[in-house]
């Protein structure tokens, strides 16, 4: 018999875990009523499952209340200003989380890391952080990896333990505006993580979650990062009318093999195999051709806000590339910064192959080739990555 998970109930008891109650808007419930209403009706969860289910959704709605509760306790965390934040956009395995790991080693920059979004509370600048956070932090993480084998070799950079740098869509899922699987890896029914269904909802919590981790801090400025942004720029700018985004391009073909690769090792471990690997192929191709139609026609790819570079030239000379983006942004760049990322870029501990490389192919997924590029040849031609 499957098992029912009852969104309510995992709200109340939420509410007796923090002590918070009707702290959190009535939409709230229902974001997070969708997603279990999901999972009870095509989820076709164990008694297990459910179990691991429920404990992690509770985990989120306990950070969601004490974000609310910490919010209504300091007012002056309403009144900080997110200012020229520095974004990271485009596909992933295009060098973002490259990029990002350099652009947090500027001084004056501050990047999201793991342990933000699972301790997030106390707000980091009213008091000492206690190690204890941290430690539930590292564990977390340390769980999620075991779930799924051969993820360091594919994201080497979660060896950073609780001080890995995020993705903004893992601030998102926070308040169940998307299903980031850092978040809900005990999920294990769970489709592979999708769009966001209120975009312009998820920036102004993102802004929000922002204010919360600088208050009573230095002032920096945020460099951050998401695989999806792209898709939404006209909200992303709504939001941030100041920021600075850099978009980095790779060829197709590598592009979706190595995130079909990724895609598959992570998720074929959160799922207990789950997945058809060669149906879910079809279908990405598909999805991704129609996301990167709309994507082109759209004006706003050409907006002045952002920067547009190659891989090719990233990945030959990482340092030179973010010195033309500050350039570029009118940014200072200073001889401590250079300094930094070229410290980062000889450290062993920093290779992204320190765990081995994978063998990329998108044979495994039915596909070839010519078809990826043909399916992409417009974008490669808009990016000049043919």
């Amino acid at each position: 018999m499957a098992c029912v998970l009852d969104h309510q109930e995992i709200i109340n008891a939420a509410s007796y875990a923090t002590g918070h109650f009707n702290v959190l808007e009535p939409a709230f419930a229902e974001r997070i009523g969708k997603l279990t209403a999901w999972l009870n009706i095509k989820g076709n969860l164990t008694e297990t499952e459910a179990t691991a289910a429920r404990r992690q959704l509770l985990q989120i709605v306990v950070i969601r209340q004490q974000l609310a509760a910490d919010r209504q306790r300091i007012a002056a965390i309403a009144d900080e200003k997110i200012e020229r934040p520095i974004f990271v956009i485009g596909y992933s395995r295009t060098g973002t989380t490259l990029l990002h790991s350099l652009l947090a080693e500027d001084e004056a920059n501050r990047a999201p890391m793991w342990w933000h979004t699972h301790q997030p509370s106390p707000p980091p600048g009213e008091r000492p952080l206690a190690r204890g956070r941290l430690g539930l932090a590292a564990r977390e993480l340390e769980r999620m990896i075991e779930l799924a084998p051969g993820m360091l070799t594919m994201h080497p950079y979660w060896d950073k333990g609780p001080e890995a740098l995020i993705e903004d869509e893992e601030i998102h899922t926070l308040d169940f505006r998307n299903t980031y699987p850092t978040l809900l890896y005990q999920v294990a029914a769970f489709p592979v993580m999708g769009a966001t269904q209120d975009p312009a909802g998820a920036y102004r919590f993102q802004t929000e979650f922002l204010q919360h981790l600088q208050w009573n801090l230095p002032r920096r400025r945020w460099a951050v990062k998401g695989c999806y942004h792209q898709f939404y720029l006209r909200q992303l700018f709504d939001a941030f009318p100041d920021a600075v985004c850099i978009w980095p391009h790779r060829e197709p073909v590598a592009v979706h093999a190595s995130t079909l690769a990724i895609t598959s090792v992570l998720y074929g471990g959160l799922t207990n195999g789950k997945i058809d690997w060669r149906q879910f192929g079809t279908g990405y191709v598909q999805a991704m051709q129609h996301a990167i139609d709309s994507l082109l026609a759209d004006p706003l790819i050409d907006d002045p806000r952002i920067i547009h570079l190659r891989f090719q030239d990233l990945s030959r000379d990482p340092v030179a590339t973010i010195r033309r983006v500050y350039e570029w942004a009118g940014i200072s760049y200073t001889s401590v910064f250079d300094g930094r990322m070229r410290a980062w870029l000889a450290d062993p501990a920093n290779q992204a192959d320190r765990y081995g490389r994978y063998p990329y192919s998108l044979a495994p997924f039915g596909l070839r080739a010519e078809d990826i590029a043909g399916a992409f040849g417009g974008y490669s031609r808009r990016f000049g990555l043919t």
